[in-house]
């Protein structure tokens, strides 16, 4: 705890408004922008930690093109690849 403002003083005693450090050194959490259903993972990444072959577009079509090959940042583009406990949002 961080001692953030005296609150109350008299000649006995004294209280005072406490505050954790995140909230009194702008800190923000968590410490990344979280949107609901939509992974913030970059493809391929180590954090997606996906390696293998094509799988589907951006739009969670099946291709074998490794051209096309596109992660539709949604949660079932993290099943069709078999990487669901990897899903980051």
């Amino acid at each position: 705890w961080v001692v953030e403002q005296m609150s109350l003083l008299t000649a006995m005693t004294a209280s005072f408004v406490l505050a954790t450090p995140t909230e009194t050194d702008g800190a923000l959490f968590p410490g990344r922008i979280m949107l609901a259903n939509t992974c913030m993972w970059t493809y391929r990444s180590d954090e997606c930690g996906y390696t293998g072959g094509a799988v589907a577009d951006e739009f969670d079509k099946p291709t074998t093109d490794i051209r096309k090959d596109r992660c539709s940042k949604c949660m079932r583009g993290c099943e069709m690849r078999g990487m669901v406990a990897n899903f980051g949002g």
